[in-house]
């Protein structure tokens, strides 16, 4: 079966050439021969994408606040609640802790330390996504199609073994949607990933089975995550879109992103 192209259903494959919309997995082994070129199937309903970033806090105290506002005047209320957040420190004169005369003074006159808390920045986060397909099949020819397809995804979620004490990673997946025999430039792009979930039931809906025995129905829920944080650039070139009808560069369907294009 290498270098084959799977399909589900099987008639997809006429269709797929005719324009109708299906997402496309190709597996990379470590150029190792797997068992299919890739596998296609019909884009599940309500795909969602989850674009987000890691932020944190840090807090300036009073000297990064005075660099931040080098024209304001320190006050006296500043220097007590200053002075009462240290409390590390003796009076010279009395012995006593200057944090507890400060604080003291700070209750008195009800003022308390501004920590001038910032966000911070710290990474894009990994992006995760999730499909779920249910694979009905009607005769015995797509039961066969339907366990293969499942197959071939759990077997490249597991690593291989390296060595005594080592383990290959686990093959990568790229996917893409297509329109057709195009890729759908509507549709986000997704860089290499890994499948890191693959939930398997058999028959949610029904106790049917082939007469050799293989279930009517197969659910999969794939779960795939992207091999690093992205950044602006492996997505979008710095152009401005000035239309709502944009869509994603002519380049090849699982190399990077050219650019988003003005298509108004």
């Amino acid at each position: 079966m290498s270098g084959s192209i799977l399909y589900f259903p099987m008639s997809l494959r006429g269709k797929a050439a005719e324009g109708i919309s299906h997402v496309r997995f190709k597996i990379d082994n470590h150029g190792q021969q797997v068992e299919c070129d890739s596998i296609n199937l019909f884009v599940p309903q309500g795909f969602s994408v989850p674009d987000s970033a890691g932020y944190g806090t840090m807090d300036l105290g009073l000297i990064g606040a005075t660099q931040r506002n080098s024209t304001e005047d320190i006050t006296t209320a500043d220097a007590i609640a200053q002075l009462a957040s240290r409390g590390t420190f003796l009076d010279a004169t009395t012995g006593a802790p200057v944090g507890a005369l400060t604080g003291a003074a700070a209750l008195k006159q009800g003022v308390a330390v501004n920590p001038f808390t910032e966000t911070t920045f710290t990474n894009s986060n990994i992006r995760s996504f999730g499909f779920t397909f249910k694979l009905v099949s009607e005769n015995k020819e797509e039961a066969d199609m339907a366990a293969i397809i499942e197959n071939v995804f759990r077997k490249y979620l597991y690593p291989d073994k390296a060595g005594v004490a080592s383990l290959q990673y686990p093959a990568k997946f790229n996917i893409a949607f297509f329109n057709g025999g195009k890729v759908n430039k509507y549709m986000p792009k997704i860089m290499e990933t890994y499948l890191v979930n693959c939930t398997t039931t058999y028959n949610s809906t029904t106790n049917a089975f082939h007469d050799d025995g293989q279930p009517v129905e197969v659910d999969m829920a794939l779960t795939f995550q992207e091999t690093k944080p992205l950044l602006r650039s492996d997505l979008y070139r710095d152009e401005v879109v000035r239309s709502p009808n944009i869509g994603y560069s002519d380049s090849d369907a699982f190399g990077p992103i050219d650019r988003i294009k003005n298509r108004g």
